[in-house]
C-alpha cells in the first residue's frame, strides 16, 4: 500500500462511527504540551475519553499498553525497528521550531546574548537536542547547561536562556533559531485490541482543528 493510499484511508477515518471506550496515548516529553493541547478538542469531538501517558520512549517496549505513541521522529527509531508499530498507522503531525526563550515577559530574548562571555544556558540533551548542543560549542563549558530530561516547560532563573523546541518554552518570550525543527510523528501501535480509535485519533492529529491545536505546542501566550 502506499503511502498516499494509507494517508488517504486514515484521513477518511474522521468522518466514521467513534469508537467507544478509552484512547491510551504515550508521548514523549517534546510532543508532550502539543498533544495535551489537542485532548480537550478531541473529547469534546469524539465524546470518548484520552488519557495521555508522558514517557520516554527508548524502545519497542515504550508501546507497552497504549493504542498510539507520538513523538520527534528520532524517537520513534527503535520502536518502530522493534515492530511495536502498525505498517499502516504512521503519519507526520507536524514539525516544531527550535526557540531562545528568556525567563522574562517583557523582553524577547536577543539571540546575539548567546556569545556574551557571562551568558548560562540551559539546552535540551539526549538525542533531540545533539544539534541545538553543537550550536553552543563555541561557549564555554561551564556556562551550558544539558537538561537530561523535561516533563513541562523548562524553568529558568532570571540570569538564564534556554534553547528549547517551542513546545517546551512555556510561558517564556521567544526568538526563532535556526536548528533544524523536530519532526514530530504519530503511529499505531500493532498490539493494540483498538486499531480504529488510534486510526480516528491519528486522523484527527493531522487535519483540520485538531492540528491547528497541536502546531500550537501547548504554548502559554505571554501577556
Amino acid at each position: 500500500m502506499s503511502a498516499r493510499l494509507t494517508s488517504l484511508l486514515i484521513l477518511a477515518a474522521v468522518g466514521s462511527t467513534a469508537p467507544s471506550g478509552e484512547l491510551r496515548v504515550r508521548v514523549s516529553p517534546a510532543v508532550g504540551p502539543c498533544v495535551e493541547a489537542v485532548k480537550p478538542l478531541y473529547e469534546a469531538t469524539f465524546k470518548r475519553k484520552l488519557t495521555v501517558e508522558v514517557a520516554r520512549l527508548e524502545s519497542a517496549a515504550s508501546a507497552t499498553g497504549a493504542d498510539a505513541v507520538v513523538g520527534a521522529e528520532g524517537e520513534l527509531t527503535r520502536l518502530i525497528e522493534g515492530g511495536a508499530s502498525h505498517p499502516d498507522l504512521d503519519v507526520d503531525v507536524a514539525t516544531i521550531p527550535w526557540v531562545l526563550v528568556g525567563p522574562s515577559l517583557d523582553a524577547t530574548p536577543d539571540v546575539r546574548a548567546l556569545d556574551q562571555p557571562s551568558v548560562r544556558v540551559r539546552v535540551l540533551g539526549g538525542t533531540l537536542g545533539l544539534e541545538a548542543r553543537r550550536m553552543l560549542e563555541r561557549l564555554p563549558p561551564e556556562n551550558v547547561r544539558s537538561l537530561a530530561t523535561l516533563n513541562g516547560p523548562v524553568q529558568l532563573t532570571e540570569s538564564e536562556l534556554a534553547v528549547v523546541p517551542l513546545s517546551l518554552a512555556g510561558k517564556g518570550r521567544v526568538s526563532p533559531l535556526s536548528l533544524p525543527p523536530l519532526l514530530v510523528r504519530a503511529v499505531g501501535v500493532r498490539a493494540s485490541a483498538n486499531r480504529e480509535g488510534a486510526r480516528q485519533f491519528l486522523a484527527f492529529l493531522t487535519r483540520g482543528p485538531g492540528n491547528a491545536a497541536f502546531r500550537a505546542c501547548g504554548r502559554e501566550p505571554a501577556p
